[in-house]
């Protein structure tokens, strides 16, 4: 079996403003300004809150070492890496892993991102098991 089927899957990606568990039902989120895009007065633009909302599944038990990462589509360069701390770990008969990631980071200019999931592998690259595309574009400038 090829190794993108040994890792969880990607179920789930927003990017939001922030992520709650609710505190009256368990497995319940409260997800806050989920966006495809943002937008910035500035370059260097920092955003006060940025959360990456991840639901996994998968059908075998294990842990699975991974990490978060945030990449320019212009030129492929990270703007932001994070593990995925804890790892996710799955019992006996699989199941389902969700996280509410913080990301932190820096957007160094205009233009359009991708938040992306990876699974570390043993050997070979990394897998790269889901990609959510967003843009960080210039707030418009009134008349």
């Amino acid at each position: 079996m090829a190794a993108v089927g040994l890792t969880p899957r990607v179920r789930i990606m927003a990017i939001c403003d922030r992520v709650r568990e609710s505190k009256i039902e368990t497995g319940v989120f409260h997800l806050k300004g989920v966006r495809q895009a943002m937008t910035a007065d500035v370059f260097p633009f920092v955003p006060a809150r940025l959360w990456l909302f991840v639901v996994l599944s998968s059908p075998r038990a294990g842990e699975f070492p991974g990490y978060v990462r945030v990449v320019d589509d212009d030129n492929d360069r990270v703007v932001f890496h994070g593990h995925l701390t804890p790892p996710p770990v799955f019992g006996p008969d699989g199941g389902l892993w969700v996280i509410g990631y913080p990301v932190r980071c820096r957007f160094p200019k205009e233009g359009n991102y991708s938040a992306q999931v990876c699974f570390f592998q043993e050997q070979g690259s990394d897998i790269l098991k889901g990609e959510l595309p967003f843009a960080v574009v210039m707030e418009g400038i009134d008349s």
